[in-house]
């Protein structure tokens, strides 16, 4: 029964080991070498707004060590009169890690203060001289209209770096053979409106095509068919390569996972663990 009952117990071991470190190297933030200062994320408490709707601003900042006198702007839903309804100004103390400000705004009542479609929120922040800005999307649409939300490519590479969504390269196969953001799943534009159902529509879908044109002909198809969290990369992957961004090809191998060298030496070690004391027993 022991016998039976050991490799079992190596089996699992190695599998829940496995499944730790890719949890861990998922969606954890990790700064990169010589990162001071850094904007994790920028996000409001929802993407799509309605007039009079009260709006959370929630911006996360990495910092490297304990840092007084820092400065932190935020800006953005250009009015009709061409200045930003939203502006704050607010100086803070950052502690070593990520910190957390919030800011608050209620979007006017009145259409006459602002325009329907798609907003910039802008957030910047200046500590002894170093510079950190980041941009977030918001659409302002009438009631009861769903509609997909335009991103840039920084924000897009937050958003994949941090969230779990699904991306979509609605570019020809060839195209993406050739070079796709790793991790993204083919469907051409021309075949969408038939393979909608291979999609989850509770998960947010962060759209791209080659420079923006067809991942927007890509996301009203998505909307059409009841899709709610939909995201267009504006420039498409053309704007994620001149961002400095990482592409892959289909014979490019993924990176090495952090941490995943580790489970081959663990397996080794229990099965030639499992090897002396069953050669033991026999004795």
């Amino acid at each position: 029964m022991k016998n039976k009952i050991f490799p079992v117990v190596v089996a699992a071991i190695v599998i829940l080991s496995a499944f730790a470190l890719c949890v861990q190297s998922v969606f954890a933030f990790t700064p990169a070498a010589g990162d001071a200062l850094k904007i994790v994320s920028l996000s409001t408490d929802k993407d799509i707004y309605h007039l009079s709707e009260n709006m959370k601003i929630v911006l996360s900042v990495y910092s490297s060590e304990n840092v007084s006198n820092v400065i932190i702007k935020v800006s953005g839903l250009l009015g009709r009169h061409g200045s930003n309804l939203v502006s704050f100004s607010r100086d803070a103390n950052l502690t070593l890690g990520e910190n957390k400000v919030v800011f608050s705004y209620r979007i006017p009542a009145c259409g006459c203060a602002v325009r329907y479609g798609n907003h910039f929120i802008n957030a910047s922040v200046v500590s002894d001289g170093e510079v950190v800005n980041a941009t977030h999307s918001i659409v302002l649409t009438c009631r009861g209209k769903i509609t997909y939300v335009n991103i840039t490519g920084d924000e897009a590479k937050r958003v994949i770096d941090t969230e779990d969504v699904i991306l979509l390269d609605v570019r020809a196969e060839d195209e993406y053979n050739e070079a796709h953001i790793e991790g993204a799943t083919l469907i051409p534009v021309s075949e969408l409106s038939n393979r909608t159902q291979e999609l989850n529509k509770s998960k947010k879908i962060v759209v791209y095509s080659e420079s923006g044109h067809n991942g927007t002909i890509a996301s009203d198809i998505l909307i059409e068919d009841g899709f709610e969290r939909v995201y267009n990369v504006l420039g498409g992957i053309n704007e994620w390569e001149e961002r400095g961004y990482p592409v892959v090809n289909t014979t490019t191998s993924s990176p090495e996972q952090p941490g995943f060298g580790v489970v081959p030496a663990i397996a080794g070690l229990l099965a030639v663990a499992y090897w002396i004391k069953d050669k033991r027993e026999r004795r």
